[in-house]
């Protein structure tokens, strides 16, 4: 039978080595706060109080996370408001296909997975489109008019 701080020990060093392969620093924290589960199993052996200890950690250090990230990059952190991006200019970064499943354009400095408006119309690289509408977590693209001028 395994004791609760060997329990806590090794779920986590399983969630810290889970975040190795993640693109995000986010697991990271439950792998701490895993530990300091393991240190209140290791003097208290209470069961309600390691969980509690687990979830007050975790979740102290997960809301910390975004001021210390925002202090050591100098850059805030916003939220994207996917409404503000529909009808704004995008430029094509990876060939828009519906076909080949792939795509992704660049707007307002933010990288998104991009498809056409019509499976038969492909867009290439360095392409300017217009952000349609937002579907999930890709933005479907229409071809950008061509501006015309009066000449009198």
């Amino acid at each position: 039978m395994i004791t609760p701080v060997a329990f806590w020990i090794i779920f986590g060093v399983i969630l810290m080595v889970i975040e190795i392969f993640t693109p995000t620093f986010f697991i990271f924290w439950f792998g701490l706060g895993s530990l300091a589960a393991a240190v209140v199993a290791y003097f208290y052996e209470n069961t309600l109080f390691e969980l509690l200890t687990f979830i007050i950690v975790s979740g102290i250090l997960v809301l910390s996370s975004r001021k210390l990230a925002k202090k050591i990059t100098g850059e805030e952190v916003r939220s994207i408001n996917v409404d503000e991006i529909v009808g704004k200019e995008a430029v094509v970064i990876e060939k828009i296909d519906n076909r080949q499943s792939k795509g992704v354009v660049k707007v307002n400095g933010d990288m998104w997975r991009a498809v056409s408006f019509d499976d038969n119309v492909t867009f290439e690289q360095g392409d300017y489109v217009i952000i349609d509408r937002v579907e999930g977590a890709h933005v479907v693209v229409k071809p950008k008019e061509i501006e015309k001028t009066d000449e009198h």
